[in-house]
């Protein structure tokens, strides 16, 4: 390699390493020229400005995951076997680069089309190779699928730093092959939309309404403009309430943010039990609770940009939130589990399975796409793959 081409490369590696510890919007090039030893002056040579650096970073690992998923299936007949080789050059790319993968994640929200033409070289390769004609919605199920191993992933190499993930893949293939229901007899079914009317709290004191008027001010301006460019004093103009009075409430931002991110978690569980609440069969609740969270991703989008950027901003945040939705399913699928309705399958694996499904296809509906309404066509079709896989499917659904 010249010395031109490892300078380049070595300036890359540095960066993983500072928008990893730093994150992209508080990395510089000044810090990447420092733990290199260089001038910046050198950076700039090989780099226009960090933005360049952080596309070329996310760029090499789109090219990497495409390039394995492409050697996985060369020479191969367009069959649903490849789907499983699909998924293991998609988990194997993201063990071996597992920094690379966490910078490439915060794009998803801010690079809309770089996003897009990732998801959809993954997707319409496991397209292709899905062998029924029975008028489904195949990029739906597609999305669905890779959703399946989103978040078992992330859960497993990401934040808990394992080496082997092959059991968690194992229950991820097994989920694809069969579904949930173990009677094979569901139907899935729509659920309209509710109106859930936020009530007003009455407050035991002035203090606690002053604290939520903060949150929600913080909820407006994370939203609109994102964390970092977020001033304490902007939060405290717009509730109306002196710097000062923010300090009282919270100790930094941070602790504002997590505060929020804990008060997004409990409205999302809490709205969403208002759709499967009268329902008992778990099969039936999965049917309602996928929903709820489409109807819910819909409407609150820029609340879920916030819990995303809450994990880059702090690791801790964004997993206490996944983790403690995961926790609440796991019980209710163990539930399901020991009543026979669902599939033995490891239930705290299908948790984040389930909730990767509801978030790659929620990406793929009110993001890439930006659909106003969920198509009830689409719904139905994942909620089949959901409840009898692509075996159950190609056999026509329920017996």
């Amino acid at each position: 390699m010249k010395k031109s081409e490892k300078t380049r490369q070595e300036i890359l590696e540095t960066a993983i390493k500072v928008f990893k510890s730093r994150r992209f919007e508080n990395g510089s090039i000044n810090e990447i020229a420092k733990r290199l030893g260089i001038r910046n002056s050198t950076v700039y040579y090989y780099f226009k400005n960090k933005e360049e650096i952080f596309k070329e970073l996310v760029k090499s690992f789109r090219d990497r995951v495409c390039s394995e998923i492409e050697k996985a299936v060369e020479g191969r007949k367009a069959k649903e076997e490849n789907i499983i080789r699909i998924l293991y050059a998609y988990k194997e790319c993201i063990r071996k680069n597992p920094s690379l993968y966490d910078i490439f994640r915060e794009i998803e929200f801010v690079e809309r089309d770089f996003a897009k033409s990732f998801y959809t070289d993954i997707t319409e390769r496991i397209k292709i190779s899905l062998s029924f004609n029975n008028g489904l919605d195949k990029t739906s199920i597609a999305y669905a699928i890779l959703g399946s191993i989103y978040f078992v992933v992330i859960k497993n190499i990401v934040w808990d730093g394992k080496k082997d993930i092959n059991e968690e893949f194992s229950s991820v293939i097994d989920f694809i092959e069969n579904g949930i229901d173990k009677k094979g007899n569901f139907k899935p079914f729509i659920i309209k939309e509710k109106e859930i009317l936020e009530s007003e709290e009455k407050f035991s004191t002035r203090g606690k309404k002053t604290k939520l008027n903060l949150i929600k001010a913080a909820e407006r301006l994370f939203g609109e403009q994102g964390y970092e460019k977020t001033q304490i004093a902007d939060i405290a103009r717009l509730s109306k309430k002196g710097l000062g009075t923010f300090y009282i409430y919270f100790k930094s931002k941070k602790e504002a943010l997590e505060e929020l991110v804990r008060n997004i978690n409990h409205r999302l569980r809490s709205n969403s039990w208002e759709y499967f609440k009268d329902y008992s069969d778990r099969r039936e609740i999965e049917n309602a609770g996928i929903q709820a969270f489409f109807y819910q991703f819909k409407t609150m989008g820029k609340d879920y940009r916030i819990v995303r950027e809450a994990e880059f901003v702090d690791k801790k945040i964004g997993i206490w939130y996944y983790t403690r939705i995961a926790s609440a399913y796991k019980i209710g699928l163990e539930e399901g589990i020991k009543k026979e309705e669902i599939s033995e399958i490891n239930a705290e694996t299908l948790s984040y399975i389930l909730m990767g499904i509801s978030h790659t296809v929620g990406i793929e509906w009110f993001v890439l796409d930006d659909q106003k309404e969920i198509p009830e066509h689409s719904v139905i079709s994942v909620l089949e793959f959901v409840m009898h896989g692509l075996k159950g499917i190609k056999k026509g659904g329920a017996q």
